[in-house]
């Protein structure tokens, strides 16, 4: 009787011990559990912002592409409109020049053009500042200038500057082109008062005009 006690004494504690040992494995499971879901759930975390970084990152890098991209397009569109513009100005400018030189050329035939030709003399004598020069002048041009429109000159660039100059007509062959050409004696120095000299002097004017002109009417 003794002994059958001590045996289901025996069995009760193994029982509990056995009992013990499972629900300590039970609740080793669960945590276990529960930290590799803990793990499991950082790890989603971390590869969530892993993820919205790189997104983060790439967004960056592609508005900055784009902003580079629209920039350079920008700039290469300003350019082309630049360059456009300028042969705009110089096709315009070219044309203004040929208009004003086919003008100037048909004055030629007209009895008032000796008065031309005095300003034209008178302005190169005065830029020359010589005691002495010869001219030259076109074909059509020449027979105007005689020793009477000469002697003018003279006077006028006396009156303007106090100081005197004696002008001649070249001996040689005429010039081409419009206006008049001065040399001082010796040949060192020379004075282009031409048509087309004195219009390619004002082209940066023109351009500038035209340049001017196409803004306004751009805002406008």
């Amino acid at each position: 009787m003794e002994l059958s006690l001590k045996e289901e004494s025996a069995g009760v504690s193994t029982e509990r011990i056995v009992a013990g040992i499972f629900a300590d494995a039970d609740a080793e499971a669960a945590r276990m559990v529960a930290e590799a879901e803990s793990l499991a759930a950082a790890a989603l975390d971390g590869a969530r912002e892993q993820i919205l970084a790189m997104e983060r990152d790439a967004k960056a890098k592609t508005d900055a592409q784009v902003a580079t991209i629209a920039a350079d397009a920008k700039a290469k569109a300003a350019i082309e409109s630049r360059k456009n513009s300028l042969l705009l100005q110089e096709s315009l400018s070219r044309e203004i020049v040929g208009r004003a030189t086919a003008v100037i050329a048909d004055e030629v035939r007209k009895s008032g053009y000796r008065e031309v030709l005095r300003g034209l003399l008178t302005e190169a004598a005065i830029g020359l500042s010589v005691e002495s020069a010869s001219v030259n002048a076109s074909m059509e041009e020449l027979p105007l200038m005689d020793d009477a429109l000469l002697r003018q000159v003279e006077a006028d660039v006396l009156a303007a500057t106090g100081k005197q100059t004696r002008l001649s007509r070249v001996s040689g062959d005429p010039r081409v082109g419009q206006g008049v050409y001065l040399v001082a004696e010796g040949g060192r120095l020379a004075y282009d008062n031409g048509i087309a000299t004195r219009l390619e002097r004002e082209r940066t004017e023109i351009r500038k005009r035209i340049y001017q002109a196409l803004f306004d009417s751009r805002i406008a």
